[in-house]
């Protein structure tokens, strides 16, 4: 019996793959010569996958058809410390035999004995072999290079199969399913270095960096296809699982890498999706990032073969229901728009708060900067000194890495001219920010486009902090929010100023709103409060008023929503002197003593 996708294919093909079972192969070799050549044969007639599985006595025990990219394989019990007893040759109809992360990952999730890949649709007859083996406490494969069909016939499999069960019989073998990543880009090591921290905040393991400076990217294969013949055995010698590009990737070039490295391929945009992903805590954050990941894999389900794989993992699965390539787009884009309305919601929620806010006359200030430049630890150690209530409220999440914190939060503290304002910490901005995350993340960043005052706060040890400062820009603009007043915050004085930091510092010097600060240690905060209050556009003046016994709800008024300076109890009533906006003084005109109006 054939088993599989053999809808299409022609009773005499499958009459032709039936003979295989008669077929037997010697103990010691991956597969009979008269194996080979019918499988290939098959496969270039109908250009998709055959896979053959052989036992330990060279018997075929089941015979399978794909498509044109996968085989189902078969079922196996895997709990023993032992083998499976079992090999599987398999054709790939693209012409490379190089073992697919694919590939890679069944050897070891069956504890296969083996697993051959032959190239089909090719002059030359070449062939790769893996075996499952134990390194270091762990069950790895061990992959030959490529090989000549007389080159594979002769390597005794049952000697290296034999060698393989001792090491797994006489260890406490666990699976190695730590992700081991190779970086790759083709701008600068800076942005390689970027990339590599943003890995380490998604707990992978980066084991090399490799630069191939190019003008632009190759529209195929990102890289040249040379390189990316290197990065496949630099993956096999390093014992990579998955090569992550420095910049956004189209489906069709990553399934053009997968296809030619055989690893799994995610991009830059992939890993920052799925750090958000992990960080976000609320239901807003977790809606924006949901439909930030569905946005960008919608019209890439095509090129995402490994990532979507029923045997893969990791980075890259995570998210909206580990969607699979068989997955339906009309499914998508209903999950897209059912998301979209409740986010709007949401949004008409924030709104609401910000209207609220702005009737009562209370400035609006946002922290924004590049991440990890500290605008989280500068919130809590203003809220912290400054906070209007006194009660204990939480702080926010404070760390050195990349996309700490994701979800915006706005608390309400008190200036040096005791003035009220509302402080928002802003979701952090990055180079190559991915499209999609920015408009998920609208609703939040309107925070920005409303906000009164903007500190830019800069990490200033950093050797990048003048390249981080204009990224921010960069994004500020796009969200049109560059006309207002700006503190630039150079931040981590504490740590000593890089020399990046020290040219922010000299091209801003003259700037009445740049000021060096650590918000570790507390310097300079006191400072950026009453530069704060300076650049607010709502001045507040002083007054004097007289609210008569029979009006004092006024009183509390301005108590809630101006600064009392002085308060006394007179025969004609209480009288106040207070700091309040003109909008406030308004609507106690009556109440002001004439000629009692200060700046």
């Amino acid at each position: 019996m054939i088993y599989g996708n053999v809808e299409g294919v022609r009773d005499v093909v499958l009459k032709q793959l039936e003979t295989l079972y008669d077929m037997k192969s010697q103990k010691y070799e991956i597969a009979s010569r008269e194996i080979l050549d019918l499988v290939r044969a098959v496969t270039e007639r109908i250009d998709r996958e055959v896979s053959v599985t052989i036992d330990r006595r060279g018997n075929v025990t089941e015979v399978t058809i794909g498509d044109s990219a996968s085989v189902s394989l078969p079922v196996m019990d895997t709990t023993a410390r032992k083998l499976s007893g079992f090999r599987i040759v398999h054709t790939h109809p693209n012409g490379l035999s190089r073992l697919s992360a694919l590939d890679l990952s069944a050897l070891l999730k069956l504890r296969l004995d083996c697993m051959a890949a032959v190239a089909c649709n090719t002059e030359d007859s070449r062939i790769s072999i893996g075996f499952s083996t134990v390194s270091e406490g762990a069950l790895v494969a061990e992959i030959t290079r490529e090989l000549t069909w007389e080159d594979a016939l002769e390597v005794n499999i049952e000697d290296k199969v034999r060698y393989n069960q001792e090491l797994l019989k006489d260890s406490e073998v666990r699976e190695d399913e730590t992700e081991r990543a190779l970086l790759i880009g083709i701008e600068s090591w800076e942005s390689l270095e970027e990339l590599k921290e943003l890995a380490d905040a998604a707990d992978i393991e980066v084991s090399e960096s490799v630069l191939q400076l190019r003008d632009k990217a190759d529209s195929q294969y990102y890289m040249g296809s040379g390189k990316l013949e290197e990065l496949s055995n630099l993956c096999q010698l390093t014992r990579s699982n998955v090569i992550i590009a420095d910049d956004e990737l189209s489906g069709s070039q990553i399934k053009n890498m997968e296809d030619l490295t055989g690893v799994k391929i995610i991009d830059r945009t992939t890993l920052i999706l799925e750090i958000f992903s992990r960080r976000a805590k609320t239901r807003e954050a977790k809606l924006q990032i949901e439909l930030a990941q569905l946005k960008y894999r919608m019209n890439r389900l095509l090129g995402l073969g490994l990532v979507m794989s029923r045997t893969g993992g990791g980075i890259g699965t995570r998210g909206p229901g580990e969607t699979k390539l068989e997955t339906d787009r009309r499914r998508i884009r209903s999950r897209y728009h059912d998301l979209a309305e409740e986010l709007k919601g949401i949004q008409k929620i924030r709104a609401t708060q910000r209207e609220n806010r702005h009737r009562q006359d209370m400035p609006q200030v946002a922290l924004v900067g590049y991440t990890n430049a500290g605008k989280s630890t500068l919130r809590n150690a203003l809220a912290e000194r400054s906070a209007r209530d006194a009660r204990k409220k939480d702080k926010v999440f404070e760390a050195d890495m990349l996309f700490a914190t994701l979800d915006t939060t706005t608390r309400a503290i008190e200036l040096p001219d005791r003035r009220i304002i509302s402080l928002t910490d802003t979701v952090g901005f990055i180079r190559k920010l991915p499209h999609d995350l920015v408009e998920a993340f609208k609703s939040t960043l309107e925070e920005v486009i409303y906000a009164d005052v903007l500190v830019h706060v800069v990490d200033a040890s950093s050797p990048d902090a003048d390249d981080q400062a204009a990224a921010v820009d960069e994004v500020l603009e796009d969200l049109g929010a560059v006309n207002k007043p700006m503190i630039l915050a150079l931040n981590k004085v504490d740590l000593g100023l890089s020399m990046a930091g020290e040219r922010l510092q000299v091209t801003q010097s003259d700037a009445e709103s740049a000021l060096a600060i650590s918000a570790r240690t507390g310097q300079n905060l006191e400072e950026l409060l009453w530069t704060i209050s300076r650049l607010l556009p709502q001045q507040y003046k002083t007054y004097d008023l007289l609210i008569p016994f029979s009006d004092q709800k006024q009183v509390s008024l301005v108590h809630a929503e101006g600064n009392v300076l002085e308060e006394d109890y007179v025969e004609e009533g209480t009288r106040l002197r207070a700091q309040l906006s003109d909008a406030m003084a308004g609507r106690l005109k009556e109440y002001i003593v004439e000629g009692q109006e200060e700046e």
